[in-house]
């Protein structure tokens, strides 16, 4: 009986479980693969595992390197990244405008930013120059 009542609350708790990020507590969280200190609102992205588990990350080029990992084992429920034209704000990864700017303008140094609309990257771009990614271009 025990047992039973041990498994119903626990598919409870995963049918509950939650696909949304959980905000960035910068200065304090630290990223899940470098673990470097997560600073800067302007970047950072966040793995929602299969179990709603919140997995953090500094730079797009960390989450990207997780990702690998986390996808092959299917232990991905959603990805999100900051916007960064709207810091601190996810966008789900799949969706969002990828801009690689030369000079590594970004936390890991590979100069990766996101945002969320073809205007938004297109207004990075003339500003810093740079190439146009999707997130399948980053896989």
């Amino acid at each position: 009986m025990r047992r039973l009542r041990w498994l119903l609350a626990a598919a409870l708790v995963a049918a509950c479980a939650s696909d949304a990020p959980q905000p960035i507590a910068y200065d304090v969280d630290a990223c899940a693969q470098c673990r470097m200190q997560i600073t800067d609102t302007r970047y950072g992205a966040e793995i929602v595992t299969r179990r709603g588990k919140a997995v953090k990350f500094d730079a797009i080029e960390c989450l990207t390197e997780y990702y690998k990992q986390a996808a092959a084992a299917g232990d991905v429920r959603s990805v999100w990244v900051i916007d960064f034209r709207r810091p601190g704000t996810f966008i789900p990864a799949a969706g969002a405008r990828y801009l690689q700017v030369p000079g590594g303008k970004s936390p890991m140094g590979r100069g990766l930013l996101a945002t969320a609309t073809d205007e938004g990257v297109a207004e990075l771009k003339a500003a810093l120059g740079g190439t146009v990614m999707r997130w399948s271009d980053l896989q």
